[in-house]
């Protein structure tokens, strides 16, 4: 998607002056923009597309870096909350076998709450982050125009 901006201004002597600015996602250059590069310089449209499909590649290998350390990242999370929550019945258990009963009983119900007091949590959050929509950029866009 693309979106252009253009900035004409007339003083009053008649002088003009024009900005123009395009911003794409896209990884190469409109056609038009190609064709009046090659019009300046017939060589430069390959240099062009040769740095377009590196960048393209750097993009993907950043993208995939990045999406292999958030789900490092999560599954990490995941198996140390498993280990603690283990860990806590596992010393619950060996306080009732040791006689405590109250201390061992006290220790699993809160370490049983707060595990489902986060799966609740996390459920209610993601179910208020997808009613919750960020701005359009055209709405972005026509707040800074």
């Amino acid at each position: 998607m693309a979106e252009h901006t253009a900035l004409h201004a007339t003083d009053k002597d008649g002088k003009q002056f024009s900005v123009s600015h395009t911003e794409t996602d896209s990884p190469i250059l409109p056609a038009a923009n190609l064709r009046e590069l090659k019009a300046i310089d017939p060589s430069i449209v390959s240099f062009v597309i040769e740095q377009t499909k590196a960048e393209a590649e750097f993009r993907r290998a950043e993208t995939k870096k990045i999406n292999l350390f958030v789900f490092l990242e999560r599954i990490s999370g995941v198996v140390a909350g498993l280990t603690i929550a283990i860990t806590v019945f596992v010393l619950g258990y060996l306080l009732v076998l040791a006689g405590h009963d109250w201390a061992g009983v006290a220790l699993c119900g809160t370490a049983l709450v707060s595990i489902v007091g986060l799966f609740i949590t996390k459920k209610v959050t993601d179910k208020g982050s997808q009613n919750q929509t960020s701005p359009s950029k055209s709405t972005r866009n026509r707040r800074r125009r």
